[in-house]
């Protein structure tokens, strides 16, 4: 038998089709799948942290802020205002506008000379 005398149809007649529900489900899926899991950091990383922010806030520089943004990473290119201890966030200022940040939603902190 020759694989000459097979004639594919194609989609001449049967069209794929999915449900809006099963569409929704998909996109749904995939971007389940692109989240990431909050790390947790060791005292000294920690550390590291604080003292980069409180580098910047220093000597007014800015920061290139890594966020965790419910499961996905938010970059945040900021100058550091204030730093409040007792409510453990950072007051920032973007080109957006002033911002609020939690201390234990940063994954990274780049100080920009």
């Amino acid at each position: 038998m020759s694989n000459d005398n097979i004639h594919d149809r194609g989609m001449k007649k049967w069209y794929g089709f999915l449900m809006p529900e099963h569409v929704a489900e998909t996109k749904q899926m995939w971007i389940d799948s692109q989240k990431i899991i909050m790390p947790i950091f060791d005292e000294d990383r920690i550390l590291e942290f604080e003292q980069l922010i409180r580098y910047a806030k220093d000597y007014n520089l800015y920061v290139d802020l890594s966020l965790f943004d419910d499961g996905f990473e938010r970059k945040l290119l900021c100058c550091i205002k204030s730093i409040d201890q007792l409510k453990k966030e950072i007051k920032v200022i973007t080109e957006e506008g002033i911002e609020f940040v939690r201390f234990d939603k940063i994954l990274n902190v780049t100080v920009i000379d």
